[in-house]
């Protein structure tokens, strides 16, 4: 039979730069409220104050565990270091051995 998909949670979000984006990311692997950070460099085009503005940001996609959600999102709004972050968050189906590897690593008993 086939293994049962496991739930985890993605945190996407963007910072200013690649320093601001690699001290978010550290923090949070460091404080095992996530068990990967992707960054990805990108150009934004928003809506701000009635006109459209244009920036270069990196973007974090932060992979964790349901239990973990509502720690990390507190930590991202304490770090971020805008006023208004983008933060959105959905649950996505991990191939067991991705989840397995996931919690695993997220667990309190893996703390070295």
């Amino acid at each position: 039979s086939m293994p049962t998909p496991q739930d985890l949670k993605l945190v996407l979000t963007t910072e200013a730069n690649e320093t601001l984006a690699e001290a978010l990311a550290q923090e949070l692997l460091d404080q095992r409220l996530a068990v990967c950070v992707s960054l990805m460099p990108l150009q934004s085009r928003y809506r701000w104050q009635g006109a459209i503005e244009r920036a270069n940001e990196v973007q974090l996609l932060i992979k964790t565990c349901p239990d973990h959600l509502q720690d990390l999102l507190s930590v991202l709004e304490s770090l971020h270091s805008y006023d208004t972050p983008e933060i959105l968050h959905w649950s996505a189906q991990a191939g067991s051995g991705y989840a397995a590897w996931a919690t695993a690593a997220l667990s309190a008993d893996a703390r070295s």
